[in-house]
């Protein structure tokens, strides 16, 4: 991604970003990816996963979260409360 700084004038400042993170494609089919993944990852800087993955590929756990195929497996797997 290429970064251009703008002056708008009075000691204000901004910039204007464009390249390809705009056109990431679902890791899953490949098609144009509109959601990343939520699922937590500590080491990242970010703090999830962030893996881009379309609507109809997406899991949704809970409301306005999205997960990858790999961390809805997961998250299926997970012993859920109560369940014994």
């Amino acid at each position: 991604m290429t970064c251009h700084p703008i002056n708008f004038g009075n000691d204000t400042r901004g910039f204007v970003c464009t390249g390809r993170r705009g056109r990431r494609k679902c890791i899953e089919c490949g098609q144009a990816a509109d959601l990343l993944c939520d699922w937590k990852v500590k080491a990242r800087r970010t703090g999830t996963c962030d893996a881009p993955i379309c609507s109809i590929c997406t899991s949704k756990p809970a409301e306005g979260k999205d997960l990858c195929p790999k961390h809805a497996a997961e998250w299926a797997a997970y012993p859920k409360a109560g369940a014994r």
